[in-house]
């Protein structure tokens, strides 16, 4: 049984293939299209919502079955056309070139896996199983979601904000910024944007100012 490494990882700018054109794969497109991934479908036909995508040039489709060649250049690989056998192939063939693959329905021939998602602005938690219980991982990540409300969008913008100001305070010792920054932390801040209350970074920096 695999174990997988969790990591986040940059795709902006680099190739990202998907071979397949159901809703499995327009799934990948759009969760790589989120994050710039440069996206290169390969499929004979696709979903509405990539036709889409293609006809506004978000990605690049390639109206046809899938080539080794469409591997070369390719950051990482979704393949799920559908066909075990051909994903199977895909994976042999992406792995003779040191290409992370994954494959739809078989963790045990991936390299990597896509976790469950809950996304608020910078703030991206990640759940996994392993591939071995999708449903459990969706099941976390509705609860998860219930918690992190939608406030946790600007809660974490504030919070990064009034890091930065006091990393960069030459007048604060190592131990003061530490201090202030737990202090941070421990404000009713998620509660009062849950509320309705308009907050500027400038304010909390005043407050935590005041306990020294």
């Amino acid at each position: 049984m695999k174990s997988f490494y969790p990591l986040h990882v940059c795709i902006e700018g680099k190739k990202c293939l998907v071979v397949g054109g159901g809703k499995t794969a327009e799934r990948k497109v759009s969760t790589l299209l989120r994050y710039d991934g440069k996206v290169v479908l390969v499929s004979p036909d696709a979903t509405r919502s990539i036709r889409e995508h293609s006809n506004r040039n978000n990605i690049v489709w390639h109206r046809r079955n899938f080539k080794a060649a469409d591997l070369n250049g390719a950051f990482l690989v979704f393949s799920a056309t559908g066909s075990e056998q051909l994903n199977r192939e895909i994976g042999t063939e992406a792995k003779k070139k040191s290409i992370l693959v994954n494959l739809a329905d078989n963790p045990e021939g991936c390299d990597f896996i896509s976790p469950s998602l809950v996304e608020r602005g910078h703030l991206t938690v990640s759940i996994s199983t392993d591939g071995l219980a999708p449903l459990l991982s969706k099941k976390i990540r509705q609860d998860l979601e219930k918690y992190f409300c939608k406030e946790y969008r600007r809660y974490t913008e504030l919070v990064a904000k009034v890091r930065r100001v006091i990393i960069a305070d030459d007048t604060l010792t190592t131990q003061e910024k530490k201090k202030k920054l737990e202090h941070l932390l421990s404000l009713p801040i998620i509660n009062q944007l849950a509320r309705g209350k308009r907050i500027h970074y400038k304010d909390i920096l005043k407050k935590l100012n005041m306990c020294g």
